[in-house]
This record gives structure tokens, C-alpha cells and sequence, in this order.
């Protein structure tokens, strides 16, 4: 009897051991499974590129590196669409000042992206200025999908991201929500474009020397200067969705003592008198500041400025509106002069490298303009067949 009740007991525990082992093998294989899942998906998804000839150009390096910046090191963080990373450069201010930004902007992103991304934005660095462009606020149609996950794609996974997913307002079904938290579900067809060079890049540093800024050296003249701030019988359009994030934008940013500031950067295609005037009374009712910068006052030269016509602005214009945003910062706050600080040795080496960078693309900028060598706009689509040009 003894005998059989241990040999029972042997059984059962080699039974157990059994069951052991195989319980730990699917545990290192789904763990191994799942590293697979998010180091592929870092690979596949696409960098986003904008179109110019910087290493630095996409949006995995304005994204990445934003998280990539010493813990709250930033005075000032610039948000908005493309207007806005081509049309203001943070080291510029940083020459000029002492005064440290960033751009963490995102192509045709609207408020209630942005809201997404200042409250993780908020996670890493404490601004006490944020700029806006108030663009952000009048589209009438909803992003397609490569443009919003332009937004997504990037940013770390926690609760903000979470959040973001599972709003009702984005109605994602669960295929999709899925292929947000796990890029490779949307992204494997792409494994026939991936490269060496991708490899490396998903890997490497993106230490950004430009802070987010994306310098363009396209030039494509617009004639007509700033015909399109003439009244119009153009009607203005705000969604409802619209007005309720923009709620939650400027809630946020008292509720942090963070000064707002909307941003008006030229943009011939999409801005007019009446959004000026329907955003002056906005910025009343929030109580929030407008920096108006849809004017000649300040040198702007469409003829040489612009990249497209007047849609977005290349070096020579990103200068010229850079100086007029460090005037206004000057003038309207007291924010130390970091230029000489210890902590920030490693803005002095980007501004020489930037300096560098910036030298080389206005010449090229100043060949192009007294050989008159445009650059014509080809047609783009941003559609749902996602591909990385590169």
C-alpha cells in the first residue's frame, strides 16, 4: 500500500514537472513571439518622410526625438501641422536668445490629435509656452489614415496612447485598434521595401541638431503676396468636435499654468481673412494670445520664400517668421538664457553643425533664385496605400 501511494506521488510529480516545463516553454515562446511583434513592427512602419533632402527629415525623428531630449529641458514646445515644422526653426531661437524649443509637429494634424499629443508631450518636458498653429482648428474633413497615423505611430505606448486608441471619436473596430497597438498587424506587406539603411535608422540615435524643424530648400514663387487676407464671401466652418477638444487643449494648458499662443504662419491655400477673424474671436473668448503673422510688416517675400506657392515656406522663410516668433518671446517673457549653461553644451554643438547645415541650403536656396530653378509640385497621395520612400 505504501508502495503504490508513493509511486502515486511519483507519478504525480513528474506529471506536474511535465506540466512545468511545458508551461514554461510557452511562456519563452510567446514572450520571444511577442518581442518579434513590436521589434518588426519598429522596423515595417514607415518614417514618414516630408520631402527634403535632411537626414533628419521624418517623422520618427521629430517624434523620437522629442522623448529623446534631456527630461524638462524645453521652455518653449511649437505644435501644429506642416506650417509649423517648416516655418519656424527652434535654433534659431536658441542663437539669437538662449532660449530652448522644440517642434513637435505633425503633417495635416488636427486639435484633436494635438491634444493627444500635448498631454504626452507634457509627460517629459514642462514647457511654459506653447505655440500653435490655429490652422489646426478649420479643417472641415477628418485625416486619412496615413496622415493620422503620422501621429500615432510614434508615440510611446502608455496611457495617453491608450487613450487615444479608444477614443469613440476615431471609431476604430478592433482590427484596427489592434494594428495601432502593434504596427506590424497594418505594416508586414512592407517587407519587400525594407532596407539596411531602415534597419539602422529604427535603431540609431534621433538626436535631432534642428529640434523638429524640417528645412526645406524647395522654391516655388506666388506672385499675388498676401492677396488672400482680402474679405471673401468664404464661409468659415468649426466642427463641434472641434470646439470640444480645443476645450480640453486650453483646459489643459491653465490647469499647467502654460501660456497659449496661436501661431498664424502664412499659408496662401487654407488661410483667410474670415479664419482670422472667426480665430480673433476665439482667442476673447479663451483668453488666450495670437501672434498674427498673415502680413508684409515683417520682410516676408513670397517671390522667394515659399516652396509651393505660398502654402509652406522654405529656409529663407522659416528665417524671417523665426525672427518675428523670438521677438514676440523676448518681448513677452523672461526665460533664462541657457547659451551658457553647462546643461546645455550639447545645443552649442548642434547650433554649429546646424549653422553649418543652414550655410549649405541657402546657398543652394540662392542659386536656384538667381538661376530661377523652380520647383514644381508634384502631386501627392495620401491614401491608405502607405508606402516609405526610402
Amino acid at each position: 500500500m505504501v508502495k503504490d501511494m508513493m509511486q502515486l506521488a511519483s507519478y504525480m510529480e513528474g506529471s506536474n514537472m511535465k506540466k512545468l516545463f511545458i508551461f514554461i516553454r510557452l511562456v519563452i515562446f510567446f514572450t520571444i513571439m511577442f518581442a518579434l511583434i513590436i521589434v518588426l513592427g519598429k522596423v515595417f512602419t514607415p518614417k514618414w518622410k516630408n520631402g527634403t533632402l535632411s537626414e533628419m527629415d521624418g517623422q520618427d525623428y521629430t517624434i523620437n526625438g522629442y522623448y529623446e531630449l534631456p527630461e524638462n529641458s524645453i521652455d518653449v514646445l511649437f505644435l501644429g501641422d506642416s506650417s509649423i515644422y517648416k516655418g519656424v526653426s527652434p535654433m534659431e531661437i536658441y542663437e539669437q536668445t538662449g532660449i530652448t524649443s522644440y517642434n513637435y509637429s505633425v503633417s495635416s494634424a488636427r486639435i484633436y490629435l494635438l491634444y493627444y499629443i500635448l498631454e504626452d508631450a507634457y509627460k517629459y518636458q514642462k514647457p511654459k509656452v506653447i505655440m500653435i498653429d490655429p490652422l489646426t482648428l478649420f479643417y472641415t474633413e477628418k485625416e486619412v489614415e496615413g496622415e493620422r497615423r503620422k501621429s500615432f505611430d510614434y508615440m510611446k505606448f502608455g496611457k495617453t496612447k491608450y487613450e487615444m486608441i479608444n477614443d469613440d471619436f476615431f471609431e476604430f473596430d478592433l482590427k484596427e485598434k489592434l494594428s495601432y497597438y502593434f504596427p506590424l498587424f497594418r505594416y508586414h506587406s512592407r517587407w519587400n521595401e525594407i532596407s539596411m539603411s531602415n534597419v539602422k535608422r529604427t535603431f540609431g540615435s534621433y538626436h535631432s541638431i534642428t529640434k523638429g524643424y524640417i528645412m526645406s530648400t524647395k522654391i516655388n514663387p506666388r506672385y499675388t503676396g498676401f492677396n488672400y487676407m482680402n474679405p471673401s464671401n468664404k464661409k468659415v466652418v468649426m466642427k463641434d468636435y472641434t470646439k470640444k477638444y480645443l476645450d480640453m487643449f486650453v483646459k489643459f494648458c491653465k490647469d499647467n499654468d502654460i501660456d497659449l499662443v496661436f501661431l498664424g504662419i502664412p499659408d496662401t491655400r487654407a488661410w483667410g481673412y474670415e479664419q482670422n477673424e472667426e480665430l480673433k474671436k476665439l482667442v476673447n473668448e479663451y483668453n488666450v494670445k495670437y501672434l498674427d503673422l498673415n502680413n508684409d510688416s515683417y520682410g516676408l517675400d513670397f517671390t522667394t520664400d515659399t516652396e509651393d506657392k505660398g502654402i509652406h515656406l522654405n529656409l529663407k522663410g522659416a528665417i524671417k517668421i523665426t525672427n518675428e516668433v523670438t521677438k514676440y518671446l523676448r518681448n513677452n517673457y523672461n526665460f533664462k538664457d541657457h547659451r551658457n549653461d553647462n546643461e546645455y553644451q550639447k545645443w552649442n554643438e548642434d547650433l554649429i553643425k546646424y549653422n553649418k547645415l543652414k550655410e549649405t541650403r541657402l546657398k543652394e536656396l540662392d542659386y536656384k533664385i538667381e538661376n530661377k530653378i523652380y520647383d514644381v509640385k508634384k502631386k501627392t497621395t495620401t491614401t491608405k496605400n502607405i508606402k516609405d520612400k526610402h
